[in-house]
């Protein structure tokens, strides 16, 4: 069970909406949160339950809650810095090892292998969807207790704060002082008419951008990626342009339905995304980016590390780490590796030559930023090495100038028309998600900020929904599931 799922619009989100304000009025706060926490989990557990042997991933966000929550009230309660540390450490460590197991250990034992010819055992290990944002999420947490920035709450406030259905398996990711305030607030208990709509307004403009927009790509992509030997330099422009508005629209969509689901239970989430294809820079663009990932990694690694306050050389290792990092978190293969690595050299040398780079005109550095970032989703995308450079060559190699291939591509992927109907089917639909994405003025979150529950914007909903729920027969999970 997903968000742009039947049995999630239509059967999930009703229920608990309708249960957990229906009780405001007869039931006590901590009642009404124990609630919304058994149905988050609910939510969690529906998202792997093929059998109950998959119960054991409530289980497990639920031990990592009940450790991080016993680790940080050691820390707060603790009053000599070195044992407070030490159990602060202890706290890391777990997460790290919680992570590190069922992201990386399979990663870690093919090298291994690899390397030194041994024979380790490659077990299958599914990956909880959302480890890597709630751990993200408990370790900073950790750490602003650890800095006495904040204080433990009570054990169920703090579950809540982890667990909330809107945002834990793909965040954003928050931290307590950003939502933890909201849920405590008596009047945030009951239904809240203009809330509600201000979120549903949103969750289905970004239902829409996923189902319609995101899923269709989709189907380009795939099986460009299954044949890549077959692709010529237009095929591989459409295939690289096809992932980089998918993925666009597939977390631009989530972020969206986050923002709304929380904003009609009366909770603000952090923006988490906001329009990073019209960055001048990648030092902007990942200012607009995964914005909280951005804020959480600054946190964890770049400030630890001495930030920007121990020179230039100092400040370019460590931006390379926040860049290291952030490709080993998305991912546990070289390819997002490199992909990090790639995006912490541009970031450096716009660090070194940015009072240069200011000079020239903003269009022309979205244009290469822009590129860049194209560029670089291949390796993103690709299962292997050998799969991206055999994209980013047909894209950049001259002899492979050729439009062979566009037409079987977009025959593949149940499109109907005749082959040239279908090239400009395909160029078409890139085209206008071109205009919108680079030259509408305005995004989803301008829109959300702007809302006015008007009939227009009633029909503009009723509109984007019927279109999404039609859409839902084809619609496949989330991109950053995987991470």
């Amino acid at each position: 069970m997903i968000f742009s799922t039947y049995s999630f619009v239509f059967i999930y989100l009703p229920l608990v909406l309708l249960l957990y304000f229906g009780m405001a009025r007869y039931v006590s706060r901590r009642f009404q949160q124990i609630f919304l926490i058994v149905a988050s989990l609910i939510f969690y557990g529906a998202i792997f339950f093929q059998g109950f042997e998959h119960l054991w991933y409530i289980a497990l966000i639920m031990s990592s809650v009940i450790v991080n929550y016993s680790v940080a009230t050691g820390v707060q309660n603790i009053a000599r810095p070195p044992t407070r540390k030490i159990v602060f450490t202890i706290g890391v460590i777990f997460n790290v090892v919680l992570l590190g197991y069922y992201k990386y250990s399979n990663f870690f034992l093919e090298n291994i292998n690899y390397a030194f010819d041994t024979q380790f055992v490659i077990k299958h290990i599914m990956l909880p969807i959302g480890i890597s944002f709630f751990t993200f999420q408990q370790i900073a947490f950790l750490i602003s207790v650890l800095k006495r920035e904040e204080k433990v709450p009570n054990f169920w406030d703090y579950t809540l704060f982890i667990v909330f259905f809107p945002y834990v398996v793909m965040g954003p990711i928050s931290f307590i002082k950003d939502v933890l305030s909201q849920f405590q607030d008596t009047k945030n208990r009951f239904f809240n008419a203009k809330n509600f709509s201000a979120g549903l307004f949103i969750f289905v403009i970004g239902l829409f951008k996923k189902a319609v927009i995101a899923d269709t790509l989709d189907n380009f992509v795939f099986y460009s990626y299954l044949s890549p030997e077959k692709l010529g330099f237009a095929t591989s422009w459409l295939t690289a342009l096809s992932y980089s508005f998918q993925i666009y629209f597939d977390f631009s969509g989530y972020s969206d339905m986050a923002i709304g689901l929380a904003k009609m239970m009366n909770i603000n989430l952090p923006v988490n995304f906001y329009s990073p294809y019209k960055s001048v820079s990648i030092t902007e663009f990942w200012k607009r980016w995964h914005i909280t990932l951005g804020r959480s990694l600054a946190v964890l690694i770049y400030y630890p590390l001495g930030g920007n306050r121990k020179g230039l050389a100092r400040t370019c290792f460590n931006l390379f780490a926040v860049f290291f990092v952030s490709g080993i978190w998305h991912g546990a293969a070289w390819t997002f590796i490199v992909w990090g690595i790639a995006h912490g050299v541009v970031r450096i040398f716009e660090r070194l030559f940015m009072k240069h780079l200011e000079k020239i005109p903003n269009l022309i550095r979205i244009f290469f930023t822009f590129m860049f970032v194209n560029a670089a989703w291949v390796l993103f995308r690709s299962p292997t090495f050998d799969i991206a450079l055999t994209v980013l060559k047909n894209m950049f190699a001259p002899e492979s100038f050729n439009f062979s291939g566009i037409a079987h591509m977009a025959y593949n992927t149940s499109i109907t028309y005749p082959d040239s109907m279908a090239v400009i089917y395909v160029l078409a639909i890139l085209s206008i998600l071109t205009t919108l994405v680079f030259l509408y003025p305005k995004n989803s979150i301008d829109k959300y900020n702007e809302f006015k529950p008007t009939v227009k914007n009633a029909m503009v909903i009723a509109l984007l929904f019927t279109v999404s729920v039609i859409h839902f027969s084809r619609v496949g999970a989330f991109i950053y599931f995987n991470f």
